[in-house]
């Protein structure tokens, strides 16, 4: 599995993490939000605007999984 690094940005006066894309290791974009249901936790999607890379995590995970 790959390594995934979390980047801290400031958003509208708020720190708010990103995850770093696992091939070029820029900030990605959060793309959508999948709100859990049954008590499973949020699902995130970012995606990489310089490579295409995407990655999907449950909310509060800091392992990810690259699509």
């Amino acid at each position: 599995m790959l390594a995934i690094q979390t980047l801290t940005r400031e958003v509208g006066g708020n720190a708010a993490l990103r995850p770093a894309c696992p091939n070029c290791g820029r900030s990605m974009h959060m793309t959508r939000i999948t709100h859990g249901t049954a008590g499973l936790p949020d699902q995130l999607t970012f995606r990489c605007g310089e490579c295409g890379v995407w990655l999907t995590e449950a909310a509060g995970d800091q392992s990810g999984h690259a699509h």
